[in-house]
């Protein structure tokens, strides 16, 4: 049961009760979800603007997208990417192939993107290349409750910005050193 903030009678933050990486933690000054490796945020975060906006990527895109994302993971960097559509997607395996980490961002609850144990890789083609998704080694972000349904749109905007917001280190009260 909620405590409610009699000033605003809101609900009231969920408390962390363990770190990010043991399980899901609402970081209140982000106003974010977390789960897994939060020193990531410290790393050097990329992004491919590529992978942005409409999944109508053809497969002359979708080959750059990767190779893009090769680059950069080969090159050490964090990459930050979405897992809603095919764009997204074909970034966010590349880390997997190299057993490198990698920032994921999301639209619903960790539960529904990660299974009700949180160990699935949050889409088919990733579990090609790691059975289980590592929490340990890769951060998961939401702003919404880990309970939240995912959403089936392949478009999503407000994923796009989270990304680009992190990448530029633009996310008010989220720490990045």
């Amino acid at each position: 049961m909620k405590t409610l903030d009699i000033s605003t009678t809101r609900p009231l933050p969920p408390r962390r009760r363990a770190p990010f990486n043991e399980e899901p933690g609402f970081y209140e000054p982000a106003n974010l979800w977390l789960y897994g490796n939060t020193r990531l945020l410290c790393s050097q975060l990329v992004k491919i603007d590529a992978a942005f906006g409409a999944s109508s990527h053809d497969g002359n895109q979708l080959n750059e997208i990767e190779r893009q994302a090769e680059s950069l993971v080969l090159d050490g960097k964090t990459l930050v990417t979405g897992i809603h559509h095919t764009g997204h997607q074909r970034a966010a395996v590349v880390p997997l192939r190299w057993g490198a980490p990698r920032i994921l961002v999301i639209r619903g609850g960790f539960y529904n993107h990660l299974g009700t144990n949180l160990s699935e890789e949050p889409f088919l083609m990733a579990r090609l290349w790691r059975y289980e998704y590592d929490p340990g080694c890769d951060l998961i972000v939401s702003r919404q409750e880990p309970h939240a349904p995912k959403s089936t749109r392949t478009t999503l905007v407000s994923v796009d910005r989270l990304i680009q917001e992190i990448v530029g280190r633009q996310v008010p009260g989220l720490l990045f050193n």
